[in-house]
């Protein structure tokens, strides 16, 4: 189900193309950098111009063979390389994945649980 992009370089990124259940959970989490003085005062600046990446908690219900293949996405790019995803009703972002969990339901009915975080790495 990955679809590919080529990157200038001969590098290849790859889109998440699988369809999450719908209630995950979104959060973000702003990284600040902070200067603190005397007498409790401080000073607090966003840290860089990508300073709110957003973090997903997403869970896919499928059958064994498209869990295999979601796996297999994911320990293709090893938590290190980011891949395209397009959350239902949200621009396409970069993310990496390097959490998940696999469930058995029942036979042939299996979950899997992942935990993406964006990323702004350049390349297209």
């Amino acid at each position: 189900m990955a679809r590919f992009t080529i990157l200038s370089g001969g590098n290849v990124a790859e889109v998440f193309s699988w369809t999450p259940l719908f209630g995950g959970a979104s959060s973000i989490r702003a990284r600040v950098k902070e200067a603190r003085f005397g007498d409790g005062y401080g000073q607090r600046v966003p840290d860089g111009i990508n300073s709110m990446p957003r973090v997903r908690k997403l869970s896919f219900s499928v059958g064994q063979a498209e869990v295999d293949a979601i796996e297999a996405f994911l320990m293709r790019h090893a938590g290190a390389r980011w891949f395209w995803f397009t959350y239902p009703g949200a621009a396409r972002a970069k993310f990496r994945c390097s959490e998940w969990d696999r469930s058995y339901l029942a036979a042939g009915d299996e979950v899997v649980a992942v935990t993406f975080e964006q990323v702004f790495d350049s390349g297209e």
